[in-house]
């Protein structure tokens, strides 16, 4: 994979680094050395005017004449304009492939070479370029791009080129990635780089059998309208979704996948922000599954995200069935669960669990704040699995409901499921906070400060396998819905500390797992 462009400096840059370095200013703020009007020609060292006449008593005490902008381009050389001679060259100007430093970073783009093919980047078709406000016949070079997304990622395979650079703007189109083993990167980042759907279908599309090399990085991606899958779907596919927003899309009626959709896929999610995706939320029981992310079998790797505020009839932060994820690392904050069936009327707010497998690892996570409205407002196994059980492991669930039973408002084992729930720090629930059913596996899991801190068929398990209530002592946290202010490591004393299940991975230390998000051989994020 290609590594990142450069990221140049501004004009904002380039005054602080004049503020930090020029720390001696004469009385009028000047640095020694700048120039001044030509009328006062001071040395600034004995104040006067020039060397024959000793009258200026009104001299500011500048050393030399005010700096003049040479050129007239509105930068002056202390502000980092490296050519005063020629208005083209300055920090505000744009970098062209032309062998000069147009914008004064100290380097040209004819110095890079991304794909390091010995051609500079800024002449290269590969990695091909794609600019919204491309004009003329594009050959997907820096001079002539290409103006939509998906025409790059076509033009680019059809090439044989691995890689497409996305510049800032607001794309409406859909795009798929037809096989393509390509790797689509914005040049600036989601906040400035958007694919919109225009709720017209999905707005990414992976499901002709493409690798981890192909991928998307680096985008907005939202507003589109799926039964699968709104935002992004992955079929038979094993992609890189990093470092994304994948927000406000929206399932159509039983649908599922509201930000994602995986069906036997196993891509890599790694390092985005999933919020405000919709599967249905408060619609019939069939489907509407996964707000956030919902998985239908495969093996994909979820990482490092932040999936916060979706909402499903069940499974609002991640849905799963039949699947080996491995799911770590994760924020799973403010997401809901709610359908219209009278029994079963939202599981998982959090997320939920059906039909789990031996592979099904949900471990070294934060998962607060959710709800549901009868089963696990923070995290629900549900219905047991043909080909092992899920584990639940080293998790933080903390502040989590269910409204309308009293199921596990922190984690449920539910039915005839048997998974293995260790380590973990469940606090500070409203409802009960372990609630298990008999063949579900408890060991060493501290729960405190919920409602009810143990429910369900094995009754309270304090004191039995490890389990613990007590106070948790952990560094610092606030229930005020901004995991940033929370710091949910063991304190000095904390009964946390070496108190996990010591058949388990230990820490990164080498010392007995702790208990928490913090503990185990993941322990170190």
């Amino acid at each position: 994979m290609a590594s990142l462009p450069c990221i140049r400096l501004g004009r904002v840059l380039w005054l602080a680094t004049l503020a930090a370095c020029s720390t001696d200013l004469d009385i009028d703020g000047k640095a020694p050395g700048t120039f001044e009007a030509t009328g006062d020609a001071d040395t600034g060292l004995t104040g006067d005017t020039d060397e024959t006449d000793d009258t200026d008593d009104t001299d500011s005490g500048d050393d030399l004449p005010d700096e003049v902008d040479g050129d007239s381009d509105g930068w002056l050389p202390s502000e980092g304009d490296c050519d005063d001679s020629d208005p083209a060259v300055n920090p505000g100007a744009e970098e062209l492939c032309n062998g000069i430093d147009d914008d004064c970073d100290g380097s040209s783009d004819a110095d890079f070479d991304d794909d390091r093919d010995g051609v500079a980047d800024c002449e290269d078709a590969c990695p091909v370029q794609v600019d919204l406000d491309a004009t003329g016949t594009p050959t997907g070079t820096w001079d002539a791009p290409f103006a939509e997304v998906q025409a790059g990622l076509d033009h680019a395979w059809f090439e044989g080129c691995d890689t497409v650079e996305v510049a800032p703007g607001t794309y409406f189109e859909t795009i798929d990635f037809g096989g393509a083993d390509v790797y689509v990167r914005s040049h600036d980042g989601p906040e400035e780089t958007i694919i919109d759907g225009s709720g017209t279908g999905t707005v990414v599309t992976f499901a002709t059998a493409e690798p981890r090399t192909a991928g998307i990085d680096g985008f907005t991606v939202r507003n589109g309208f799926a039964s699968l899958g709104a935002g992004i779907y992955v079929e038979g596919a094993d992609p890189s979704i990093i470092g994304n927003i994948i927000e406000d899309n929206l399932t159509t009626a039983g649908g599922g996948g509201g930000g994602v959709g995986l069906s036997d896929a196993s891509p890599l999610i790694e390092a985005n922000t999933i919020r405000f995706n919709d599967a249905c939320f408060g619609g019939p029981e069939e489907g509407c599954d996964g707000g956030g992310i919902n998985i239908r079998t495969g093996a994909p790797d979820i990482a490092r995200n932040t999936i916060s505020q979706n909402g499903a009839g069940d499974g609002g932060g991640i849905w799963m069935v039949r699947s080996d994820a491995l799911i770590y690392w994760n924020f799973i904050l403010s997401n809901s669960a709610d359908d219209t069936d009278p029994v079963t009327a939202g599981q998982g707010g959090g997320i939920d669990v059906q039909v789990p497998s031996a592979g099904t690892v949900i471990t070294n996570n934060i998962i607060a704040d959710n709800d549901a409205s009868t089963h696990g407002g923070g995290v629900v196994v549900f219905e047991a699995g043909s080909s092992g059980e899920a584990t639940v492991q080293h998790n933080v669930i903390a502040w989590n409901s269910v409204t309308e039973t009293d199921y596990g408002a922190g984690l449920l084992a539910w039915q005839l499921t048997e998974p293995l729930l260790r380590n973990n720090l469940v606090v500070f629930n409203l409802g009960t906070g372990i609630y298990t059913n008999a063949g579900a596996d408890v060991r060493h899991n501290l729960a405190y400060g919920n409602s009810t801190d143990w429910a369900g068929d094995q009754g309270t398990l304090t004191g039995v396998d490890g389990n613990l209530s007590t106070d948790p002592m952990v560094v610092s946290i606030t229930n005020n819905l901004d995991f940033t202010d929370d710091d949910w490591r063991p304190a000095s004393g904390s009964p946390l500390l070496d108190s996990g299940d010591a058949s388990s991975s230990p820490d990164p230390d080498g010392s007995r797992a702790d208990i928490g998000a913090y503990g185990g051989s993941l322990g170190g994020w």
